[in-house]
């Protein structure tokens, strides 16, 4: 009898972990900072230029995903291009407090090879020059004509834009680097069904956002991971 009431406890907890991710239609929701955040209301709005914006309301909090266009593909966010982004709005006691991808300093991120270089060794410590931050350091791997085939940050330093080009120190001086993105200000919106007879949107998203606002009461970074919104119905630009 006790491992029937187990069992039936656990099948309980089961089913109930399923309705706690179970969508609205439409829905959307994510774990915001490790915490199951849903919208209460969420619609999309088509812009002129062909651009779509996806908005989930809950009381006092507002999350909007912007992406250049609407068709179905990836959208990365935090990048030099904002043209794509995401924004948090919190207005908790009157108090506002704001975190975007758009134009945030920090710790670099992703990067990118512009110019593998010549000259250069497989070497760990490897710093860099140039952009507006200071402190990265990488490990470079190179080929037999000296040119870098691979890098990773090994320290991210602080105060880098995306779009930053850094110069790797060594062998030519002349390997390129560009930092596509920054620790505190980066993700991405997936849109996977894009119903232009319903004129409903259905995607993933997550991201970091910096605290654009430098108010204190907030912290320096809002994390959303997780992320969907399902068939969000779309209106005309708002």
């Amino acid at each position: 009898m006790k491992k029937f009431l187990s069992l039936f406890i656990i099948s309980t907890i089961l089913l109930s972990c399923q309705d706690d991710v179970r969508f609205n239609n439409p829905g959307f929701q994510a774990k915001k900072d490790d915490v199951v955040w849903k919208a209460q209301d969420t619609r999309a709005y088509l812009n002129e230029n062909g651009s779509i914006t996806i908005k989930g309301f809950a009381p006092f909090e507002v999350v909007e995903l912007h992406t250049a266009a609407k068709t179905v593909g990836t959208y990365p966010l935090g990048t030099s291009n904002q043209n794509n982004y995401a924004s948090y709005i919190s207005t908790f006691n009157d108090t506002e407090i704001i975190y975007s991808t758009i134009g945030a300093n920090g710790p670099a991120g992703n990067i990118a090879i512009v110019n593998a270089g010549s000259g250069y060794s497989s070497l760990t410590g490897v710093s860099g020059s140039g952009g507006t931050g200071t402190g990265i350091e990488f490990t470079t791997t190179s080929n037999s004509s000296g040119a870098i085939t691979a890098i990773t940050v090994s320290a991210r330093g602080n105060g880098y834009r995306a779009g930053d080009i850094i110069t790797v120190t060594g062998g030519g001086n002349n390997c390129r680097i560009r930092i596509v993105d920054v620790s505190n200000s980066n993700g991405e919106v997936k849109i996977t069904k894009f119903d232009a007879i319903k004129m409903t949107v259905t995607g993933s998203f997550k991201f970091n956002a910096d605290n654009i606002s430098n108010n204190p009461l907030g912290g320096l970074v809002v994390n959303y991971q997780y992320g969907d919104f399902y068939n969000v119905p779309i209106y005309p630009s708002e």
